[in-house]
C-alpha cells in the first residue's frame, strides 16, 4: 500500500471520538498520515488528546444539534482548506453532519470520501420528528458521491432501503476493540479494590454518556427490586452527562442513593470493565457500542437492549442476554437471571470474550479499513501533485 494522507472529519465526544482516536493510531504504525478536525463541544480537549499520541490535529467549532448555516459554511471552508494544506488523498468523515459537510468537501476539492455510519439518525426511533430532515441531508449528500461504512449488515440494509446510497458504494466494516488491553483479569477482586469497591462482592456495572440514548434511568428502574433481594450485590454506575441531575433524583426517589454507587468517568475504562462481573446496557439505540465489546473482550456477563449492532454484538442466550428498549422489567429479570446462576454468569462471560475475539478484533477492523482506502486512492496522483494543480488552476483564473 503506498502511502496514504487522511484528513478526519469527526465529532468529539463519546464513542464516535474514542473509534476516530483508535482507527488513526493503527493505521499510522503502518505509514498512513492523518490530521483530524475536531468538531462541537469537547473538541480542544479532544484535540489536546490526539495531540498527546503523536496524532495532528485542531479544534473547529461546530454546532451539533442544529443547523447553522452560517458556522457550517465556516466548517466547510476550514474542510476544504484543510485538504489541501495536508494535502489529503480522502477524507474521512465521523458522524451524520460530519458526513454532509465532509462529502460535500469532496465533492469541492475532487478527493474521496468515506462517510463513517456511527447510527441511523434518519430513522423515527433514532430522532423521532426531526428523522425526516437527517434523511434529507444524507440524501442530497448522496449526490456529492463518496462511500459509505456501516458498522453491521443490518445497518447497511437500512441504508439501502432508504434509498441513501447505491449497494457498490455501501460497505460494512465491524468495531473492532484491542482483545489484549481488554482482556478478562487475573484477578477480578484486585480490580473491585482498585475502584474502591468491596473486593469480595459480586458488581452489576452501567458506563457510559449519562444522555437520553444511553437510557441511564431505565437501568435505575430496573433496579428497584434488584437492590433489595441482592444485598450482596454491588451496583454501579459510571460516566457523566446531562442526565446527571435527573440521575440522582431518580436514584433518591427509589430509595437507591445509598445502594448504587457513582463512580464518575472513567479514563481508563479497562480497570472499570475487569471489575465487572455483569456489565448492563440500556441504550434506546446504538450504532454498534464500543463499551459493550470492550465489556465481552473483558470476560463481563453482558446484558444489553436488543438496539441495532447489539443484536450484532450478542447471541441471545449463549454470550449474554438481550431485552426490549425501555422494557425495564424485561432488563431486572434479565440482570436477575444471572445473578442467581453464578455458573450461567461464567458461561455467557467466557462465550462474550471468545466472540469478542473471533468478530471484533481491532486488527480485522484496521485491515478492512486498509483495503477499502486503497481501493479508493488506487490510480489516483498523489495528493500533493492534485493540491499543486488546483493551485496552478485557481492561480489562472
Amino acid at each position: 500500500m503506498r502511502q496514504i494522507s487522511l484528513l478526519a472529519v469527526t465529532k468529539s465526544t463519546g464513542g464516535i471520538a474514542l473509534y476516530n482516536k483508535l482507527l488513526l493510531t493503527e493505521l499510522r504504525r503502518i505509514g498512513v498520515r492523518a490530521h483530524t478536525l475536531c468538531l462541537s463541544e469537547n473538541n480542544e480537549a479532544y484535540a489536546a488528546e490526539l495531540a498527546r499520541r503523536g496524532l495532528s490535529a485542531e479544534p473547529v467549532d461546530m454546532a451539533r444539534y442544529s443547523i447553522d448555516i452560517g458556522g457550517d459554511a465556516r466548517v466547510l471552508r476550514r474542510v476544504v482548506s484543510a485538504a489541501r494544506e495536508h494535502q489529503a488523498d480522502v477524507i474521512v468523515c465521523h458522524g451524520s453532519k460530519s458526513g454532509f459537510i465532509g462529502r460535500a468537501a469532496g465533492r469541492i476539492t475532487r478527493r474521496p470520501v468515506v462517510y463513517r455510519q456511527a447510527s441511523m439518525p434518519f430513522q423515527r426511533r433514532v430522532q423521532g420528528a426531526k428523522a425526516p430532515v437527517y434523511w434529507a441531508l444524507d440524501f442530497v449528500a448522496r449526490g456529492f458521491g463518496g462511500h459509505v461504512v456501516t458498522l453491521t449488515e443490518y445497518a447497511r440494509q437500512e441504508t439501502l432501503k432508504a434509498k441513501l446510497m447505491p449497494p457498490e458504494r455501501v460497505s460494512v466494516i465491524r468495531t473492532g476493540v484491542d482483545v489484549d488491553r481488554f482482556c478478562p483479569p487475573a484477578d477480578r477482586a484486585a480490580a473491585r479494590r482498585a475502584l474502591g469497591l468491596d473486593p469480595d462482592r459480586p458488581v452489576v456495572g452501567w458506563m457510559g454518556r449519562i444522555e437520553p440514548q444511553k437510557a441511564p434511568l431505565d437501568y435505575i428502574e430496573s433496579l428497584r427490586e434488584l437492590v433489595l433481594r441482592y444485598p450482596q450485590v454491588q451496583f454501579v454506575m459510571a460516566g457523566e452527562g446531562r442526565l446527571q441531575g435527573e440521575v440522582d433524583q431518580a436514584l433518591a426517589s427509589a430509595g437507591l442513593s445509598g445502594s448504587v454507587k457513582m463512580l464518575g468517568w472513567q479514563s481508563d475504562p479497562v480497570a472499570a470493565l475487569q471489575a465487572f462481573d455483569v456489565y448492563a446496557l440500556s441504550s434506546h439505540w446504538e450504532g454498534l457500542p464500543i463499551t459493550l465489546l470492550e465489556a465481552m473482550a473483558s470476560g463481563c456477563c453482558c446484558i444489553s437492549t436488543d438496539v441495532d449492532g447489539c443484536s450484532d454484538a450478542l447471541e441471545d442466550g449463549i454470550s449474554g442476554r438481550l431485552v426490549g428498549a425501555g422494557e425495564t422489567a424485561a432488563l431486572a429479570e434479565a440482570l436477575e437471571s444471572v445473578l442467581r446462576d453464578p455458573g450461567l454468569r461464567e458461561r455467557f462471560g467466557a462465550a462474550g470474550r471468545r466472540r469478542a475475539a473471533t468478530l471484533f478484533d481491532k486488527e480485522t477492523m484496521v485491515a478492512k479499513w486498509v483495503e477499502l482506502l486503497s481501493t479508493l486512492t488506487a490510480g489516483r496522483a498523489p495528493a500533493q501533485a492534485a493540491s499543486t494543480a488546483e493551485a496552478a488552476s485557481e492561480g489562472g483564473q
